[in-house]
């Protein structure tokens, strides 16, 4: 099936330019009908189809620029590199990072979070509360107490 081109409205006229809400400038390159315009990025050359009003209102974003992350900004400790920022998350899963002494250092988003997860665990092993007393250190709980009563009465109606 064929998409048929009608002629361009006046704000639509090949060559004419949009402002996105994220990704800068866009030109129309073609213009089939109202729900099919195609668009190329001027900063990254990426060419993609919109509808008029969303190319209209600026609600279009470039796909190939990988979104903004709530993890930039954010520091994690490392044995090997110290303590770590990280700068940006790439596309295919790659987190650049930046050490203290200003190098960037790649790493895989599952190692990164692993670092974080660690360092969360650290913040929350705090000292266990010690028992004050021989009788808070001989208490069980109430999960053990009904173990220890059922398999009790258990083995006294064995037999029976």
């Amino acid at each position: 099936m064929q998409i048929k081109k009608m002629d361009a409205p006046k704000d639509m006229q090949i060559g004419a330019r949009f402002e996105t809400k994220k990704h800068g400038y866009v030109t129309v390159i073609e213009y089939y009908n109202t729900h099919t315009v195609i668009v190329a990025f001027e900063e990254t050359g990426n060419i993609r189809s919109i509808t008029a009003a969303k190319l209209r209102s600026g609600q279009l974003t470039d796909r190939s620029v990988p979104p903004k992350s709530p993890l930039v900004g954010k520091q994690v400790e490392s044995v090997k590199h110290g303590l770590l920022t990280i700068v940006q998350v790439e596309s295919e899963n790659i987190v650049v990072l930046e050490n203290e002494a200003g190098e960037e250092v790649r790493m895989l988003l599952p190692a990164v979070q692993k670092l974080k997860e660690r360092e969360e665990s650290n913040i929350n092993d705090e000292a266990p509360e010690m028992p004050t007393s021989l009788s808070a250190l001989t208490k069980r709980n109430k999960k053990t107490k009904d173990v220890n009563s059922l398999l009790k009465k258990m083995l006294t109606d064995y037999g029976k």
